[in-house]
């Protein structure tokens, strides 16, 4: 893959390594796919994910992070780190996410 310097994109690529920031990007829609299918394998989770639901929906996802996922197909999300403001809504500490209200759901 090469790098092409996108100033105006929303799409944003952080680097890091044993948790130092090796550097911030900006990259094409595609590029920014391309990377998140790339990774996704190699990806951990430190605590077991909760369920959410988008409440203007009724949709159930197995996590933030799937929710996430759904808002960047739909082009209102562009951020994959996003899916913390998602949990700040169903924790109470903000009112809604990308127009949307959520909450956790218990199994």
């Amino acid at each position: 893959m090469t790098y092409k310097p996108y100033k105006s994109s929303p799409y944003i690529i952080r680097l890091i390594e044993n948790d130092k920031m090796l550097g911030t990007y900006r990259v094409s829609k595609e590029m920014f796919l391309s990377v998140q299918n790339e990774i996704k394998p190699y990806q951990t989770f430190k605590e077991k994910t909760k369920k959410v639901k988008c409440i203007e929906t009724g949709e159930i996802f197995d996590s933030a992070k799937q929710a996430n996922e759904m808002l960047i197909k739909k082009g209102l999300s562009c951020s994959y780190t996003a899916y913390n403001i998602i949990k700040d809504v169903c924790h109470k500490k903000r009112k809604a996410a990308y127009g949307y209200h959520w909450e956790f759901v218990e199994d």
